[in-house]
């Protein structure tokens, strides 16, 4: 009889875990781009700057992350988000890539809950501005070979820190709103608050909207980012707008971006300025595993009280899937800006998603 009920009570707790294991996970994954690169940007006459080097994050950014989520019941769940960029070549953890805020967990840091009515999110979350860059080009998020990338990010364009949006593409210190599926529509509410007292200091706010339907996808995205003291996260006044669309027309998936940002400069001496962005792209599928890339980009930026200069990037790539999870790729770049000569870049990679 003992014998009896000591199983019997082994077998409740072994149902008890084996519950609490379905209504709740963790796991780890993360994605490691490494490659080699001949990067060069536009340059003064004489002065290429070209440098050779094993890269990593050519075409997308590699990290590490962390997540989980809680099936509390009723359709209600708890998840949360802890990511760190890497450098695979050199072992840095975070390192170049660390948000302004200097922060470990500098790719995403947030908890969030979800159900029927969308997710709620606190914490680092992405913007929807970096949402739509990469979704409406055919280089992704790449920072190196992406037109839209570079230019709403300030990347290679002579004058850094001036052209662009001066914010991280995620957020910290916010607040999400991501609303359900609407018959193809979502729509995405961000604010990421202050934190600091002082006039001169504002909160920041994102609105977005998407609609996603059969081979069309669009999405319309404003934001309004206030400087901040705190954390220099925001170190502007910033007020953009872009508009981002593709669609796929089965031999190939076409892509086309436009934004403008006005920045009021609040944290530096510089001028106020403007910056009207834009890009076309394409992706041509060769077979269910290779494809053509290829975008054009441009930036035209001007300081008050100054002439206005034009940063273009064209670039064409390569990708071919090994698996489901590894893939080989390969990209040239050629970037020009007023004044200046042309840079040519070249990079080869493999990426691996675990």
């Amino acid at each position: 009889m003992i014998a009896k009920k000591s199983l019997v009570a082994v077998a409740a707790l072994l149902a008890a875990a084996g519950a609490a294991q379905a209504q709740s996970s963790v796991k780890l994954y993360g994605l490691v781009d490494m490659g080699v690169a001949s990067l060069e940007g536009a340059h003064d006459k004489g002065d290429s700057g070209r440098t050779t080097q094993v890269t990593s994050g050519a075409m997308t950014t590699s990290f590490i992350g962390f997540a989980g989520v809680e099936d509390l019941g009723g359709g209600l769940k708890a998840e949360f988000t802890l990511e760190s960029f890497l450098a695979g070549d050199t072992g840095v953890a975070a390192g170049y890539m660390a948000n302004k805020a200097g922060g470990f967990w500098s790719r995403a840091s947030s908890v969030a809950l979800s159900g029927g009515f969308g997710r709620v999110a606190l914490g680092q979350y992405d913007n929807p501005l970096f949402t739509a860059g990469y979704t409406y080009n055919p280089f992704g998020s790449s920072m190196v070979v992406s037109p839209t990338m570079r230019h709403l990010n300030y990347v290679g364009q002579r004058g850094d820190g001036k052209f662009g949006v001066g914010f991280d593409t995620g957020w910290v210190n916010s607040v999400t709103y991501e609303s359900p599926n609407l018959q193809g529509f979502n729509v995405v509410a961000q604010a990421a608050l202050k934190e600091a007292a002082g006039s001169s200091t504002k909160n920041s706010y994102t609105l977005a909207g998407s609609y996603n339907a059969g081979p069309l996808s669009a999405m319309l995205t404003y934001v309004k980012a206030g400087y901040t003291s705190a954390n220099t996260a925001y170190p502007s006044d910033q007020k953009v707008w872009n508009l981002g669309a593709s669609y796929d027309l089965g031999v190939a998936k076409t892509f086309l971006q436009y934004t403008d940002v006005k920045t009021t400069r609040v944290a530096t001496a510089d001028a106020d300025n403007k910056d009207k962005i834009w890009q076309l792209g394409v992706s041509v599928p060769l077979n269910d595993k290779a494809a053509v890339l290829a975008s054009f980009g441009q930036s035209k930026f001007k300081t008050a009280g100054s002439d206005s200069i034009k940063n273009e990037v064209f670039s064409v790539g390569y990708d071919y899937a090994l698996s489901k999870r590894t893939d080989v790729y390969g990209a040239f770049m050629n970037e020009r800006q007023t004044d200046l000569e042309s840079g040519q870049s070249v990079a080869i990679g493999i990426r691996h998603n675990f």
